[in-house]
């Protein structure tokens, strides 16, 4: 049908066969109709691009990759333990008899995971010196980098506490409580809010040359919501 018929010369019948025609057309535009997004409709950005995430019951439970003797999913067993516990059979625990090794097959495997105990490296440095004593000038030992006077704390946990205070937003008391009881590490939150001016300073000309290209930038646009130029955020 490419065009409307003149309706007021159909009769009751042909009347009704062009609804029923119009009524199934729109059941076929309205199953090709596309999912509503972000970019289709006023739905926001937020909810048009979550991928469809399908639950493992619907396909199927499977037995986790290289496991024995237990049922459900799970994590696969590494290919690479750091070690490996063999637990055998050493007596019958009806009769007592012994039992050999060679008599016996693997049950069950598992890994069991877990971190290092953590704590902190403390390296005492002592510099030796003297008086020359040819010329009677003072000496003393130089030490290595990072190794110099002044701050106790090097730069791995300033850089933990930096990301800790400026990318998570850990407060200095949590930080506190948090350095000591996960890493046994001392600290006051005095120390912290020193540590965190020493990277201010180690940071600081890096922080100049982008505000000088920012400042001389022909075009700075800088906003806390997201935009959509030609349909795309």
């Amino acid at each position: 049908m490419t065009e409307l018929p003149d309706l007021k010369q159909l009769v009751d019948e042909a009347k009704d066969a062009l609804i029923l025609a119009l009524w199934e057309e729109l059941q076929k535009l309205q199953k090709k109709r596309p999912k509503k997004t972000s970019k289709n409709s006023s739905l926001p950005p937020a909810k048009g691009f979550k991928a469809e995430v399908k639950s493992a019951a619907k396909e199927g439970k499977q037995t986790r990759v290289g496991s024995l003797g237990r049922e459900g999913d799970g994590r696969a067993v590494s290919e690479n333990p750091d070690q490996v516990l063999e637990s055998t059979v050493k007596s019958c625990s009806d009769c007592g008899a012994e039992i050999a090794r060679s008599e016996q097959q693997m049950m069950e495997r598992y890994d069991k995971i877990e971190i290092p105990p953590i704590a902190p490296i403390v390296t005492r440095v002592e510099r030796y010196g003297c008086h020359c004593p040819q010329c009677g000038a003072a000496q003393i030992a130089a030490v290595p980098v990072g190794m110099e006077p002044g701050s106790p704390f090097g730069n791995r946990i300033a850089a933990l506490v930096t990301t800790m205070r400026y990318s998570h937003g850990i407060s200095y008391g949590r930080m506190q409580q948090m350095l000591c009881e996960v890493f046994g590490l001392e600290m006051s939150e005095g120390a912290i809010a020193n540590l965190l001016l020493r990277v201010k300073g180690q940071l600081q000309t890096e922080v100049n040359g982008m505000l000088a290209a920012l400042r001389s930038a022909r075009l700075v646009g800088i906003d806390e919501t997201s935009a959509r130029v030609n349909g795309k955020n």
